[in-house]
């Protein structure tokens, strides 16, 4: 039997909706829904059944709620001193990064950790994934410490800010709003603008919930890539909303970019809420520290 479907029931029976039990279990409802049937086949018996409203319990929903739920914090807490222990023991440190940021945060300060730390703290791997994957990650267990996009979850995690500054609108130099030093949204009325989608970009979310709606109404143009949010807005004769690096990296003759100074965004170093932080765990972040940079 898997250990996790304890935990999996406990919070179904708790909020009695596989929709928002999965929401908070970070898996699919299908997910939750499969893991429960499996169960209900090992055991031979059903232990939810719907009501109309979502799902309830069986008798022997109840009974199985009964031991699921201590058994779920004896895991926890076992999983919790095991992993405690061998973190303390090898000092070794799995990293994940979300996709984009090592063109701010440089990828060489990995080396230059593991060469100078004065525990025996290493970076032992980095992945660099969507933002989703690399929450899940750390959720997963499967990383330590991630490099996050701004929104982060601070339900779920505990983080340190190591990166603030504004969106930068990137435009043609004759275009009417290139005279200005800097902008605000009220300036982006109206306007047809080309932006990372939010499977790639987790700050899109919130700017976008807010510029397509009124007052603003803008138009937005997802794309995959930065080259593309670029490409498509000079194809398009439309605006680009991206970060400082960007705007400033992806140069062409003729084109400029202009911070936004209500639109913005940033990136922190997260890691599980429950993690008890070892002497090498604060080695790293005392590290990471190093790098913070705050434009506003």
């Amino acid at each position: 039997m898997d250990t996790k479907v304890f935990h999996y029931f406990t919070e179904l029976a708790r909020v009695k909706n596989y929709s928002r039990a999965a929401k908070t279990l970070y898996i699919s409802p299908q997910g939750l829904s499969s893991s429960i049937k499996r169960l209900e086949g090992q055991l031979g018996v059903s232990l939810i059944e719907a009501d109309g409203k979502g799902v309830r319990l069986t008798v022997y929903g109840e009974i199985f709620r009964k031991y699921a739920q201590d058994l779920s914090i004896e895991i926890d807490g076992m999983e919790r001193e095991i992993d405690d222990l061998r973190r303390h023991n090898s000092g070794s440190l799995k990293f994940a990064v979300s996709i984009g940021l090592f063109n701010v945060f440089p990828r060489a300060a990995i080396d230059d950790f593991n060469g100078n730390a004065d525990t025996i703290a290493h970076i032992e791997s980095v992945k660099t994934m969507l933002d989703d994957d690399c929450e899940q990650s750390l959720l997963d267990k499967t990383s330590d410490f991630a490099l996050l996009n701004d929104p982060i979850d601070h339900s779920v995690f505990s983080s340190i800010p190591l990166h603030k500054d504004m969106m930068f609108l990137w435009m043609k130099k004759d275009d009417e709003l290139a005279a200005k030093d800097f902008l605000t949204m009220d300036d982006l009325m109206g306007k047809t603008i080309s932006c990372l989608a939010s499977r790639e970009f987790k700050t899109s979310r919130g700017i976008e919930s807010i510029l397509a709606k009124p007052p603003y109404n803008c138009t937005i143009l997802h794309t995959d890539e930065v080259v593309e949010t670029l490409e498509v807005a000079m194809q398009r004769r439309a605006y680009a909303l991206t970060v400082r690096t960007h705007a400033q990296a992806f140069h062409h003759e003729g084109y400029l970019g202009i911070p936004v100074r209500n639109i913005t965004w940033g990136f922190g170093v997260a890691w599980r809420t429950d993690r008890i932080l070892s002497p090498q765990d604060e080695e790293f972040l005392s590290f990471l520290k190093g790098y913070q940079r705050f434009y506003c």
